[in-house]
């Protein structure tokens, strides 16, 4: 009985926090949603494929905007198979800028899946 409890009471918990991040996210104002890159692009290769590497697709990049436009905290968080592609996307997104937004609107998360050129 008192697990079931205990189930119940966690699951509102979690829940309400859930619920708490989505109010939290419907009142930015559109101006702190709006992210415009002013520089950086890309690498084009090219790249060096280790023994028993292959590609595997794009590789998909987390990190954060800050309200001057740096952007901080890059992580690959899905590989593409290839170190090299991987390091080299990771390195380029780390130098990338953005327009700057309101001051007060704080750093935004995103993430961005890198199509790779292999032309």
């Amino acid at each position: 009985m008192k697990l079931k409890v205990s189930s119940v009471l966690l699951t509102i918990v979690l829940g309400s926090a859930c619920w708490g991040q989505e109010a939290q996210k419907k009142n930015v104002p559109s101006e702190c949603a709006k992210t415009t890159r002013v520089h950086g692009s890309l690498p084009k290769g090219p790249f060096e494929f280790l023994p028993k590497e292959s590609y595997k697709g794009s590789p998909l990049i987390k990190y954060q905007i800050q309200e001057d436009g740096t952007v901080s905290g890059a992580v690959v968080s899905r590989s593409s198979g290839v170190a090299d592609i991987d390091k080299k996307v990771l390195d380029a997104v780390a130098h990338w800028k953005y327009k700057p937004r309101p001051v007060g609107c704080g750093p935004m998360k995103t993430q961005m899946s890198a199509d790779i050129d292999f032309k």
